[in-house]
């Protein structure tokens, strides 16, 4: 069996992959696997032993008549053609696009031949986008910030493998040497996005606090351009406690480093998603625009911070969380610690977010639907339930001849309706999102195809309203029979 794995979003997803990459090994132990990266990204796959071969998307070189002072659009189109070409005529049994991105779909289903197996976005013959899978489709629906999705990116790839996750398949790659840096407790002074970054001043006052509680050693770890972060914090903290490799290591020296501290301390990062891979616990900041859920350390006896803001972090409190962990004290409430198993973290949590975890994992896994308590989720579910009635009559009517400038029209209205719902009541956005995901998944038919598979997932939706209409009429009958 010869597999095409396509990754090309970040260093970070890379190494998310890693532990479904050697799963994928281990049930495939005969495969050529393969992974297509782009080229920066190449170091995150090096000792990973479970591939065979990496091949770099040329973007640059692809890219590049188009960036010429005349601009060829020919010779662009010809090269990414010839690149195209060389894929296809690999005749891969199986591609697993892992990126979940636009672009990425049109390449999977220009290189995927007739007999390809798909796992992961691709595009239909009519170019619109093909979801072939049914974890694609959970992604799609339900993956990324500010949604309810508890399902870490390591389970979401194993499951596109097929295959369980094993302990074995977080572990450190072969070349990894000794401990190189001979302290106690790193702290990474980036992240992987602007956005997600704590300041300077803040980690400043963290190392100072931390080192009046502590006998521990810190290294900082980060890029090239993150050098002036790394020497403004050194002009500020102690010089026998504190020194800096920032700029100094490469990605795979990382695993070399982090495997000799105790801790890593900083925001959602590749170093993050490198330690969980060296058993190094992990202090993460978590904030906004960051779903920790999904992204989060792994390494037993992590840790998440969740802040709003960069100005929401307390440094003493961190100094004090971190503190905790070095000795194996119980963390404060309100931390999320890490725990075996799905979700991979543990905290108190609103009754609201975990209604709507337990309503996405009822739409997915088969598991009983949470009882509604909110009055929001109650009407808007009353109001969804009659404009998809009102849906399904109309295409019923189509299927008896009707008008279909009528019916479509209805139908529309229906359709800007149902998304209106999603907005206004979050617990019901987790429904919406996977009626509109399975719309999307309706490739090129007959308009009488269509038309049926469409009344099938209308008459699903009608069965997940009814069943909360059935829980309100018990409830309601309870209440006139108690006293």
């Amino acid at each position: 069996m010869k597999i095409l794995v396509i990754q090309l979003a970040r260093l970070g997803d890379i190494f998310m992959m890693w532990p479904a990459l050697r799963a994928m090994r281990r049930a495939y132990p005969d495969a050529q696997i393969e992974v297509l990266t782009r080229e920066k990204f190449t170091t995150a796959l090096s000792g990973l032993d479970a591939i065979n071969k990496v091949r770099i998307l040329p973007s640059r070189d692809l890219a590049e008549p188009l960036f010429d002072a005349k601009i060829d659009i020919k010779e662009a189109f010809d090269r990414t053609s010839h690149f195209v070409d060389q894929l296809r005529s690999e005749n891969y049994d199986w591609i697993l696009n892992f990126t979940f991105s636009p672009i990425s779909s049109y390449l999977t289903h220009a290189i995927s031949g007739p007999k390809t197996r798909v796992s992961g976005y691709t595009r239909h013959a009519d170019g619109f986008l093909s979801i072939p899978d049914d974890i694609s489709a959970y992604f799609y629906a339900q993956v990324g910030v500010n949604r309810s999705n508890r399902y870490h990116l390591c389970e979401i790839f194993g499951t596109m493998v097929g295959t369980d996750l094993l302990p074995e398949d977080f572990r450190a790659p072969l070349f990894l040497a000794g401990p190189i840096n001979g302290a106690e407790v790193a702290i990474h002074v980036g992240a992987s996005e602007a956005h997600k970054q704590v300041s300077t001043e803040k980690w400043i006052a963290v190392i100072n606090q931390y080192l009046k509680i502590s006998g521990d050693r810190i290294v900082l770890i980060g890029a090239p351009n993150e050098c002036g972060i790394a020497e403004t914090i050194l002009s500020s903290v102690p010089a026998d406690r504190v020194h800096s490799l920032v700029g100094r290591t490469q990605v795979s020296d990382l695993f070399s480093v982090l495997s000799g501290c105790k801790v890593l301390v900083g925001a959602d990062s590749a170093p993050m998603h490198i330690a969980t891979l060296t058993g190094t616990p992990c202090l993460n900041l978590s904030l906004q625009g960051v779903n920790f859920w999904e992204t989060g350390p792994r390494a037993k006896g992590s840790c998440v911070i969740r802040v709003g803001s960069e100005s929401e972090i307390a440094a003493d409190k961190i100094a004090h969380n971190l503190h905790k962990m070095r000795t194996g004290e119980r963390q404060d409430t309100g931390v999320y610690t890490w725990v075996e198993g799905t979700p991979s973290f543990w905290a108190l949590t609103s009754p609201e977010a975990d209604f709507q975890w337990n309503l996405l994992k009822s739409i997915y896994t088969g598991e009983n639907f949470p009882a509604a308590t909110k009055a929001d989720f109650i009407d808007g579910m009353d109001k969804l339930r009659d404009i998809n009635q009102l849906m399904i009559e109309q295409m019923l009517h189509l299927k008896k001849g009707g008008e279909l400038k009528v019916a479509s029209g209805i139908i529309n209205r229906g359709e800007e309706i149902i998304a209106t719902i999603a907005k206004l009541v979050p617990g019901l956005a987790i429904v919406v999102r996977w009626y509109q995901t399975e719309k999307v998944r309706l490739g090129p038919d007959s308009q009488e195809n269509t038309l049926e598979k469409t009344l099938s997932i209308h008459q699903t939706l009608a069965k997940v309203c009814e069943l909360y209409r059935q829980y309100e009429d018990l409830k309601q009958v309870g209440e006139k029979e108690s006293p």
